[in-house]
Parts: structure tokens; C-alpha cells; sequence
């Protein structure tokens, strides 16, 4: 039995192989044997040229030969393929193997090599790999969960401990677990603090629902901080609170305008009396419009009192309700 090759000497000759290059060579040229008629390379004459520069093919014009050179390097991809050693080799034929859907999954182990070695593309196929394919994949979200690389992180966020994210501070990351539904009171105590810088406590208002905590949470934000959050949590956009956050910084209030609600008469007023505030001025010229079609629709009923009315009423208030949750 022949020596193994070792990783340098299968890398050199590979190492300006493309992805598509080594699928051809491993899985679609000279399948039959080392020798195959020439006209099967017309859609791979760039892999051919690299072979016979290589010294690993030759070719006569009418077919195509490995040499034994050649037929070696194919055996010790075939073998590096499905090793550990697959996280040295070159990253096309990292990339090939974890792209490639007509091969078994990779183990565990050659895997997590992956998801620690330099190419990112790498570690997210992996990664994705490891969630989707192996042992039903969940079991290694805890250890994804850690990785340096945020797109690693990301892909394990609605898997993993909710408390391994305690420290995250990408807030797209933040998202993902709560999007997952387990981040719970101690997420949320932890990230809606004063002292995360303001991106992570934008994500955490997802979990905020009491009033006061939003209030409390807002005390410790700039103006425009304040208007961001509350566009971004239009139900926390209500009466005093919202116009509050307005006036803190009038520059940017309109941007809130279209979606607060339970606004007071005094603010309404002020809008509408300046040259500023288009955001009330329009949905107060919507309302007017409405009301006009609203009033002469509700002649069709006997009166504010009308049985059917009130249960028509009832139905869009809670098609509302449903719509804004």
C-alpha cells in the first residue's frame, strides 16, 4: 500500500483551482477509470491545462490520461475529503465539500475544525452545517454560540442559551434571540441598562412591555435616541410619552408624528397653528377625510345607537388591535 500524501504536497498542485475545479475533477471527469475521450473535457479545458501543466495529465489529442502522479492527488482528495485534515486544504475545496449536496455530511469534528479556521465563507457553511445536519444540529449552538465571528453567532442565536448572549454586543444578534422567543427577564434586565450602548437596548425593546421601564429607559437617552426608539416601538409612541420625545428634539419629531397616538389637544393644537408638524397635519386632513365618508356611511344606520353599528364598530377596533401587535 502506497504512502499517504501529505497536505503540502496535495495543496501546491491545487492551489489556483477553482471550486468548480475540483467538483469536476472528483466527481465528473475520468469517473471511468484515469483515461477518457477528450471530447467529455470541452466544458473543462482550463482544469486540463492546469493538470498537464502540473505534470498530473497528459493528453494526445484523443484522450485524456492521468499520469501516476495524477491518479495519486485524485486518491488523496478522494481520502482528504472526508478527514479531519479537510480544514488545511485549499479553501476551494473547503468551500466544494461543504457546497457539495450529493455527499454525506461531514462529521462533528471536521466541522467545528471549519467553523475555527480563516475563511468565513467557510465557517458559516459549516456552521449551518453543523445546526442543520448533524445529530439534529442543536446540540452545538451552545458552542457556536461563542465563536469570535458574528455570522457564526447569528446562525446559533435561536438555538443556544439565551444567557450565553448576556455580554453580545451586536444588536443583530441580539435580535436573533429574541426573535427565537427565550431570551427572558434576565436578558432583557441586562440589555435594556443604561449602560449598553444605545444599539443593544434599540433591539432589547422588544422585550420591554411595562410602561415604566420604557420611561425609565428613555430618561437615559438623547433626543434623538428617543425618537428612534419610539419609531421603532410605535407602541410605546403614546400621549405624553411621545410628545415628550418630540419635544426633545423638534428637528426630527416628524418622524414619530406618523405613528404616535393618544396625542394631547395641546400638542395638536401647537402642530397645527405652525409652519413645522406636517406629520399632524397630514393625518389630521386623513382623519377629516375619513370622517366625512364615515358620517355619510353611518346613514345607513338608525342612529349612534344602532345594535349593528356598535358590533361593526367592535369588529375594526379589533382587526386594529390584531394589526398592531
Amino acid at each position: 500500500m502506497g504512502r499517504s500524501m501529505e497536505i503540502e504536497e496535495i495543496n501546491e498542485p491545487t492551489r489556483n483551482w477553482t471550486v468548480d475545479e475540483f467538483a469536476d475533477f472528483l466527481h465528473y471527469r475520468l469517473q471511468h477509470g484515469d483515461r477518457e475521450s477528450i471530447r467529455s473535457w470541452w466544458r473543462s479545458t482550463s482544469l486540463l491545462r492546469k493538470l498537464e501543466a502540473a505534470g498530473l495529465a497528459e493528453s494526445d489529442g484523443g484522450e485524456v490520461a492521468l499520469t501516476p502522479v495524477g491518479a495519486e492527488l485524485k486518491r488523496a482528495l478522494y481520502l482528504l475529503e472526508e478527514s479531519d485534515g479537510l480544514a488545511g486544504a485549499r479553501l476551494n475545496l473547503r468551500i466544494h465539500r461543504l457546497e457539495d449536496r450529493h455527499a454525506a455530511p461531514l462529521g462533528a469534528g471536521t466541522l467545528m475544525l471549519l467553523v475555527a479556521g480563516r475563511s468565513g465563507r467557510a465557517r458559516v457553511d459549516a456552521a449551518r452545517m453543523l445546526l442543520e445536519d448533524v445529530d439534529g444540529g442543536r446540540a452545538y449552538a451552545d458552542r457556536l454560540a461563542k465563536c469570535w465571528d458574528p455570522k457564526v453567532r447569528i446562525l446559533a442565536a435561536p438555538y443556544a442559551d439565551p444567557h450565553l448572549f448576556l455580554g453580545e454586543t451586536d444588536p443583530d444578534i441580539i435580535r436573533a434571540v429574541i426573535k427565537s422567543g427565550h431570551a427572558d427577564d434576565v436578558c432583557r434586565e441586562r440589555w435594556t441598562a443604561s449602560a449598553w450602548p444605545f444599539e443593544i437596548r434599540l433591539a432589547a425593546g422588544a422585550l420591554v412591555t411595562d410602561e415604566g421601564e420604557a420611561d425609565r429607559m428613555l430618561a437615559t437617552m438623547t433626543g434623538h435616541e428617543r425618537i428612534r426608539f419610539l419609531v421603532e416601538y410605535p407602541r410605546l409612541a403614546v400621549g405624553q410619552r411621545a410628545v415628550d420625545a418630540c419635544r426633545a428634539d423638534d428637528d426630527h419629531a416628524s418622524l414619530l408624528e406618523t405613528d404616535m397616538t393618544r396625542v394631547p389637544d395641546e400638542y395638536l393644537r401647537e402642530a397645527l397653528e405652525s409652519d413645522r408638524h406636517w406629520g399632524i397635519k397630514l393625518r389630521v386632513d386623513d382623519y377629516r377625510k375619513a370622517l366625512r365618508e364615515t358620517l355619510r356611511l353611518e346613514r345607513l344606520f338608525t342612529g349612534p345607537d344602532s345594535q349593528v353599528l356598535a358590533e361593526v364598530r367592535e369588529q375594526v377596533e379589533a382587526e386594529i388591535a390584531e394589526e398592531e401587535e
